[in-house]
């Protein structure tokens, strides 16, 4: 519970804390306080002694009911504004913590943080929307004992023996209870991956179905029936927890009539007075009880919610807005030295570099190589996306470090091979209608996409097309330096070729400095520079006669 607190006391202050206790026991009071009365007014109907209609028993009954109506609806209404609060407060700190990560911070910590915003935040608010009846019914529990014990102690000591020996079974089978709970919440994180890859790779699912058969029933269907298990032994384990307290209680409402009534010689008025608030505790212990597994799952929740929170902070996640944006009339070179990148600490392993590579303004750099020779990596260390192991970078002769990292990364515009495209144009300080209207015509989107606002009117392309829309988002940014990862590949042979002879031309007279990922050799010819990416090594080549490429 303490991990509860420490998400919800950020969010409603001590005096907030304060104001939700007070008003909790003050409706349990008064749930009490009710009980009380009517098992008052019982005991003296049953000694003859209410023989008439008494306003004063009328007005105090009014008055508790309504003073009831009116603690129990502020204390709702509080409560139902604590839980949107919890659950929009939680799910934006969140992607806060996600919008200043870094790309290498953030990819192993996906699915986690997925299982967070629409999972643990969803069973945090429920549980706080049970507080109400939680609070209520531990203060009405609290307050019927101490009534108890004013009717007759001795039976006060045995019904708290009684309550004692539920709360150790509950206890004790809690500890088991909470440990499958744990292992459902990972079962969570595991189901939410492979739910991602199916619904991510339903296009080549769709082409061959036996990978998503092999997915479904390898991997989720096993996790499936397994966290079935964990959460059906967990749930079981709290309902034998609540039927055993309900159990115990029966046997001791029925010695009470039975055999202590006589045995204590306790007068039939207080007898039916102990087991009328013992039925109300009763009520109140089961609603506990049923409230509890609630509970601990949101003590699960927390404890994952806490666990990542505290991660984020300790990794230290600093992507900042730039100070300064680099514009295109500005930009004069990128020269990358000795660049290197290994994806572990074992020398063998694959790695790339050490790299050399320069790009000035209005230059255009074509890099192939086979797949799984280091092309991607290399972009991405280009791109500040991962940091590398070893060699520096700079930007206008001056050297890219933690400190201009964000306005170095500024500096670029990029349409990735497995780019997302935006339902609209974002980031953008300023809008140029006349550009966006001239790189629709030269992209050939007329009559296809128009801009409402800043919203694309569709976004229900070919895929051709959506690439021709992306591209175009990433140059009205007017960054000085674009990045295409194999973007023609998806083009017609018209478009391609118009691309490469027509467009990219036409991006160079506008000091646009281009790097491209690209195996279109026929367009070779295109470049300014020409680089081959070999098992981790760039290696810089030739660009091919126009001549030459013409006649291929």
């Amino acid at each position: 519970m303490r991990r509860i607190l420490k998400i919800v006391l950020p969010l409603i202050g001590k005096m907030g804390f304060f104001r939700y206790t007070l008003l909790g026991i003050l409706s349990g009071l008064f749930s009490f306080l009710f009980i009380n009365l009517v098992t008052k007014v019982v005991g003296l109907i049953i000694a003859g002694n209410f023989t008439g209609i008494s306003r004063e028993y009328i007005v105090i009954f009014a008055s508790v009911i309504l003073l009831f109506i009116w603690i129990r609806r502020t204390l709702s209404l509080a409560i139902i504004n604590l839980a949107q609060t919890l659950f929009w407060q939680l799910r934006l700190q969140i992607l806060s913590y996600v919008l200043k990560a870094g790309y290498q911070q953030l990819s192993g910590r996906k699915e986690r943080i997925y299982s967070a915003i629409f999972n643990d935040v969803y069973i945090l608010t429920d549980a706080s929307m049970s507080i109400i009846s939680f609070a209520t019914s531990l203060i009405l529990a609290l307050a019927s004992l101490g009534y108890l014990a004013s009717i007759s102690f001795t039976l006060f000591l045995i019904t708290l023996g009684v309550a004692l020996l539920g709360v150790t079974v509950y206890h004790i089978g809690t500890k088991k209870n909470n440990r499958s709970l744990q292992k459902t919440r990972v079962l969570e994180n595991k189901f939410v991956a492979k739910a991602n890859a199916l619904l991510d790779g339903f296009k080549e699912i769709y082409i061959e179905p036996r990978k998503g058969k092999d997915i479904y029933e390898n991997s989720i269907d096993p996790i499936a029936k397994e966290a079935y298990r964990s959460n059906t032994l967990a749930f079981t384990g709290f309902l034998n927890n609540q039927i055993t307290g309900q159990v115990l209680f029966y046997i001791l409402i029925s010695s009470v009539l039975l055999f202590f009534s006589i045995t204590l010689n306790i007068k039939p008025k207080d007898t039916v007075s102990f087991v009328f608030t013992l039925l109300y505790l009763l009520g109140a212990i089961e609603t506990i009880m049923v409230i509890l597994p609630g509970l601990m799952r949101a003590r699960v929740a927390a404890n994952h919610l806490v666990d990542l929170k505290n991660e984020l902070e300790e990794a230290g996640f600093s992507n900042p807005l730039p100070e300064k944006y680099i514009n295109r009339e500005e930009f004069e070179s990128i020269s990358v030295r000795g660049l290197e990148f290994r994806y572990d600490d074992n020398e063998s392993a694959f790695g790339v570099g050490p790299v050399n590579f320069d790009i000035r303004q209005g230059e255009v750099a074509f890099i192939y190589g086979g797949n799984g020779s280091g092309k991607t990596t290399f972009v991405y260390m280009t791109l500040g996306l991962w940091l590398p192991s070893a060699g520096e970078i700079r930007l206008n002769g001056v050297r890219v470090s933690h400190d201009n990292y964000p306005a170095y990364r500024a500096a670029f515009a990029v349409v990735y091979s497995n780019f997302y495209l935006f339902e609209e144009l974002l980031g953008l300080e300023t809008f140029n209608r006349e550009k966006w209207n001239y790189y629709i015509r030269l992209f050939e989107l007329e009559g296809k996409v128009t801009l409402e606002g800043t919203k694309f009117s569709t976004t229900e392309l070919s895929t051709g097309q959506r690439k021709r829309l992306a591209l175009i988002a990433a140059l009205m940014e007017e960054k000085p330096v674009l990045v295409i990862d194999e973007w023609a590949a998806d083009q017609d042979p018209y478009f391609r070729r118009k691309f490469y002879t027509e467009i990219i031309p036409l991006l160079k007279k506008e000091g646009i400095a281009i790097i491209a990922i690209t195996h279109d050799d026929r367009y070779y010819n295109c470049a300014d520079k020409l680089y081959r990416m070999d098992y981790g090594k760039l290696v810089r080549e030739s660009v091919p006669d126009p001549m030459a490429s013409m006649l291929n």
